[in-house]
């Protein structure tokens, strides 16, 4: 028995101290008067249902962020306020992932979903899977779609612009024409525009008088107590508009308050905040819709480790088009960037120079020739290099969130191999990497 007894304690003091070391929830600061309507706004997940073991990282899960945006809606709604649920863009991944996805955010409660321009590549499965959704595309001026939300005093018309050309006077011009037709009394324009911020410091001017609030998918690195993730400060005014960024954390999601002025039912107040997931449990019934498909990608997974593990034991070449086949939006992204035309930037005669396609070519450094110029050049094995050593390489294979661990890219060791100050004089970290994270 006193064995039994002795058990029993070790195994209380143990739940005891685990209780303890358990992180907590952080404490939602809601503000002491709750605003008239209130957005719950996502974005960046591109395609990611939970991720790595990497410490810190399982905030980002799908379902900690399900648990965060309930518990924040129910005790808005509870003291009065309008919550609408939206996502802000930039979701999908692969076109597998794109049902559950839609399944989670029809149970957590979203209304509307803008479609960045990479979304709208998806657009046919994601109108299959939207069942009541609204679904918000990149509209052109013509042909804005605009998703309203009614409020106690105020309502908001959101429409989405997409990737807008900048220096077009004429788009400009005929935008704020059609955005004219969205002005009623009490009612406050929002636009979603997949710019950075300093295209919106240029065209927030345009705006003035008629955009209300602008949503920015801005991945710059920000200035202390402006855009501040550490401040969770999301918003700022310029020239009459206020500017406010999309999360760009899987774990994050903006909050956007606005209160009515109950003396000038004309006048508003606007603040935008990130809030985090981190310490949140998982909402139960989407985790299951996480659970159903990592069942079903499992096979997969391992299909994919014994293809890797074949590369990374040989230490050959790996090419990025084999790792887009999974993941698209990382692949496309790619695309968009200078390291994807690596190659094709040195002039001719540098082409085959090999001082040169030591850091312009992946395969060059690992097989000695260059087989393709175009969509080539600084790759994903360049970065993940873990992919190319079998010791670590066999992880891909598990679940992401069963991962015992997960090498993150080391970007101060890693780009400067090549960003050194003979080629890269001018090289700033915290200035180029935002162009090439995704």
């Amino acid at each position: 028995m006193s064995a039994i007894a002795l058990v029993l304690l070790f195994a209380g003091v143990a739940l005891h101290l685990w209780r303890s070391s358990a992180p907590r929830p952080p404490k939602i600061e809601l503000p002491k008067e709750p605003p008239d309507l209130l957005f719950l706004v996502t974005a960046n997940r591109q395609g990611k249902l939970e991720v790595c073991g990497c410490p810190g990282k399982r905030a980002e899960d799908l379902a900690k962020v399900a648990t965060l945006i309930r518990d924040t809606s129910n005790e808005m709604q509870r003291r009065g306020a309008t919550v609408s649920i939206v996502e802000g863009g930039d979701f999908t991944g692969s076109p597998d992932v794109v049902p559950y996805l839609l399944r989670a955010y029809r149970l957590v409660g979203y209304q509307c979903i803008a479609l960045s321009p990479r979304d709208e590549k998806r657009l046919s499965i994601i109108r299959t899977n939207s069942d009541g959704m609204h679904l918000l595309p990149p509209s052109n001026p013509e042909n804005l779609q605009p998703f309203r939300v009614q409020g106690k005093t105020f309502s908001i018309v959101l429409v989405n612009l997409g990737q807008p050309p900048v220096k077009d006077d004429g788009y400009w011009n005929r935008l704020v024409q059609h955005l004219q037709t969205f002005k009623q009394p009490n009612t406050l324009l929002a636009a979603i525009a997949y710019i950075d911020r300093n295209a919106a410091m240029e065209i927030a001017p345009r705006l003035r008088g008629t955009v209300n609030i602008l949503l920015i998918d801005d991945s710059l690195p920000v200035a202390s107590g402006e855009f501040s993730p550490a401040a969770t400060k999301a918003s700022k005014e310029v020239s009459g508009v206020f500017i406010v960024s999309l999360p760009q954390s899987r774990a994050s999601v903006l909050s956007l308050m606005v209160w009515a002025n109950s003396e000038n039912r004309d006048s508003y107040r606007l603040e935008g905040q990130w809030i985090y997931a981190s310490g949140r449990s998982d909402n139960p019934q989407v985790k299951q819709i996480v659970d159903e498909y990592y069942t079903k990608r499992q096979k997969e997974l391992e299909r994919e480790m014994q293809q890797v593990m074949k590369i990374a034991t040989q230490r050959t070449y790996l090419p990025p088009e084999f790792c887009g086949k999974c993941h698209q939006a990382q692949y496309e992204q790619w695309l968009s960037t200078d390291h994807a035309k690596a190659i094709e930037s040195l002039a001719e005669q540098k082409r085959m120079d090999r001082s040169c396609l030591t850091c312009h070519s992946l395969e060059f450094r690992l097989r000695g020739v260059v087989t393709e110029r175009k969509k080539r050049g600084v790759e994903c094995v360049d970065c993940h290099v873990e992919l190319q050593d079998p010791t670590t390489a066999q992880m891909h294979g598990q679940r992401p969130g069963e991962r015992p661990s997960a090498r993150v890219v080391n970007a101060e060791t890693v780009c400067v191999r090549c960003h050194d100050k003979q080629n890269s004089p001018n090289f700033n970290l915290q200035t180029y990497l935002p162009k090439v994270a995704h």
